[in-house]
C-alpha cells in the first residue's frame, strides 16, 4: 500500500483561505459559518493525503507539473502532485465562479 502524501500550502493558498474567511465571517455577519466553510475546505483537501490523484489533470504549468482541480462547495483547490516526495502541493483555493484562466499561468 503507498504512503500517505504531504500536503504543503502555498503562501497564496493559506492567503486565501484567510480572505475566504474574512469575507464571510464579515460580509455575512457570520464568523461560525466562515469557520466551518474553511472546515470543508480543508477536510477535502486532507483527503489528498490519501487520494492524491483522485482529480483528473487540467493543464500542465510552465514547470510541467500537472495542475488539477479539487472542486468542494463554491470553492476550487488548484493543487499539483510530486510523486517523488510524497507531497500535494496546494497551489490556490478560489471562489469557483471566479475567472481560472489567470491562475494556471503561474509558475
Amino acid at each position: 500500500m503507498a504512503s500517505n502524501y504531504s500536503i504543503l500550502y502555498s503562501p497564496s493558498a493559506h492567503e486565501e483561505l484567510e480572505e475566504i474567511y474574512e469575507y464571510i465571517s464579515r460580509n455575512f455577519k457570520a464568523p461560525e459559518t466562515a469557520r466551518e466553510q474553511i472546515k470543508r475546505i480543508t477536510q477535502a483537501i486532507r483527503t489528498l493525503a490519501v487520494f492524491p490523484k483522485l482529480f483528473r489533470v487540467r493543464k500542465k504549468d510552465s514547470k510541467g507539473r500537472e495542475v488539477r482541480l479539487l472542486p468542494i462547495d463554491n470553492y476550487v483547490i488548484i493543487y499539483s502532485v510530486d510523486d517523488a516526495n510524497y507531497i500535494v502541493n496546494i497551489l490556490h483555493v478560489l471562489y469557483g465562479r471566479r475567472n481560472m484562466n489567470y491562475f494556471f499561468s503561474f509558475d
